[in-house]
C-alpha cells in the first residue's frame, strides 16, 4: 500500500481518469480536496503534501480555527481548521494534514478525506460560481462542475495571508 504522499505524487493514468474525453479535447488535470460539500482545487504548480496528524502546539488567545503550529522539518507551519472557520459539521474526529506551500509560505489544513485526482474539460467550467462564504469567496473566483460537485480554484497563498490578519481570538 502506498503512503498518502506517494499516492498523490504517482503518475496519472489518463485512460482510467477520463475515459469519456475525446482525442484532442483540452483538459485540465488537478488535485482537489473537499471541505464539507465545498471542493477546493490545489493550484497546478503548488507544492503540497499529506501528513498524518502531528503534534500541534496551540497559540493562546487566537481564533478557534487556528489550531496552532506544527514543526515541519524545522519550519513552523500554522494549522487551520476550515470546518471551524466555515462553520461546517465534521464527519470524522481526526483527519490528515494537507500542507500547501513550503517554508515560510506553508500552511496546513485539516482534511477528512484524501485529495482526489480530477480531470476537467472546457464544458465543465462554471459560468457563474454559486454563493460562497465571504471569508473564502475572494480566493475561489472560478471553478468547475463535475458530476454535480462544484470545484473551486483555490488561491491558498492569498487565503493564508488573509487569515494571518485575523488570528486574534
Amino acid at each position: 500500500m502506498l503512503s498518502p504522499s506517494q499516492a498523490l505524487n504517482r503518475p496519472l493514468n489518463r485512460q482510467a481518469l477520463a475515459p469519456s474525453i475525446s482525442e484532442g479535447e483540452k483538459v485540465t488535470r488537478r488535485i482537489g480536496f473537499l471541505m464539507g460539500n465545498v471542493g477546493l482545487l490545489i493550484a497546478q504548480l503548488a507544492i503540497s503534501e499529506l501528513s498524518e496528524p502531528l503534534e500541534i502546539c496551540p497559540i493562546p488567545f487566537t481564533a478557534n480555527w487556528l489550531l496552532g503550529l506544527i514543526n515541519l522539518r524545522g519550519n513552523l507551519v500554522p494549522v487551520f481548521d476550515l470546518h471551524q472557520l466555515l462553520q461546517m459539521e465534521r464527519s470524522v474526529e481526526k483527519g490528515q494534514l494537507l500542507i500547501l506551500g513550503q517554508g515560510q509560505n506553508a500552511g496546513a489544513i485539516v482534511i477528512e478525506e484524501l485529495p482526489k485526482h480530477l480531470t476537467f474539460t472546457e464544458a465543465d467550467k462554471l459560468n457563474s460560481p454559486p454563493p460562497m462564504p465571504s471569508i473564502i469567496k475572494p480566493f475561489t473566483a472560478s471553478g468547475y462542475e463535475k458530476n454535480g460537485q462544484i470545484w473551486f480554484n483555490f488561491d491558498h497563498l492569498g487565503f493564508f495571508e488573509h487569515l494571518a490578519t485575523k488570528v486574534g481570538g
